[in-house]
C-alpha cells in the first residue's frame, strides 16, 4: 500500500508540473475606456445630452477623502437628471419609481384634481421652459431645505429628509 501511494505521489508530482517549454503566453491589449457621464435621451422627439453627474462629477463640494460632501443635494441632482430634464416624469411607465422618491404626504402636496402637478417641480408651462439642464441651480436653505431654480425666474423648494441612501422629498412647495 505504501508502493502504491508513493508511486501516486510521484506521478502526480509530475503531472502537476509538467510544462511544455515551447508554450508562450500571449499579451492582449486590455481596451480602456473613458468613463461615460453624459448620455444622450429623446424627449419628444428631440434628443438631448444629459449629463448623468452634473453634480456628483463635476460640481460638488468634496471632503478630504473625495466623498460628496451633500449627499441629500447630490439625491436632488440625481432625480432631475433621471426624471425631469428628459421628460420621464410626465411618462406614466416611470411613476412606481418617481413614486418612490417622495413620501405620500409629499405627493399629496403636488395632487390636483386631473392627478400629479409636476409643473410644481419641473416649471414647465406654456409660458416657461421651467427646469432643463442648462437652467439648474440647487441653493441649500436652513435645514434640509432646497430651492431649486430654473428658467425665466421659475423657483420651488424641496424638503430632503432620510439616511444615506434613503432620502426621500418629504415636502413641496411654491413658496418658502
Amino acid at each position: 500500500m505504501k508502493k502504491f501511494l508513493f508511486i501516486a505521489a510521484i506521478v502526480a508530482l509530475l503531472m502537476g508540473t509538467a510544462v511544455d517549454a515551447s508554450a508562450k503566453v500571449k499579451k492582449g491589449k486590455v481596451k480602456k475606456q473613458k468613463a461615460q457621464t453624459t448620455k444622450t435621451v429623446t424627449s419628444n422627439n428631440q434628443k438631448m445630452k444629459v449629463d448623468q453627474g452634473m453634480y456628483t462629477a463635476e460640481e460638488a463640494s468634496r471632503l478630504e477623502n473625495g466623498d460628496v460632501a451633500d449627499l441629500e443635494k447630490a439625491f436632488i441632482a440625481d432625480f432631475y437628471g433621471q426624471y425631469v430634464f428628459n421628460g420621464n416624469i410626465y411618462n406614466e411607465a416611470y411613476f412606481p419609481y418617481v413614486k418612490t422618491k417622495f413620501t405620500s404626504a409629499a405627493l399629496s402636496q403636488i395632487t390636483d384634481a386631473e392627478g400629479y402637478d409636476w409643473s410644481i417641480i419641473t416649471g414647465r408651462n406654456e409660458n416657461s421652459m421651467g427646469i432643463t439642464p442648462d437652467y439648474f441651480i440647487i441653493n441649500r436653505l436652513e435645514g434640509n431645505w432646497f430651492e431649486v431654480c430654473g428658467a425665466d425666474g421659475f423657483k420651488c423648494y424641496l424638503k430632503v429628509e432620510g439616511s444615506d441612501g434613503a432620502y426621500k422629498i418629504t415636502q413641496v412647495s411654491k413658496t418658502h
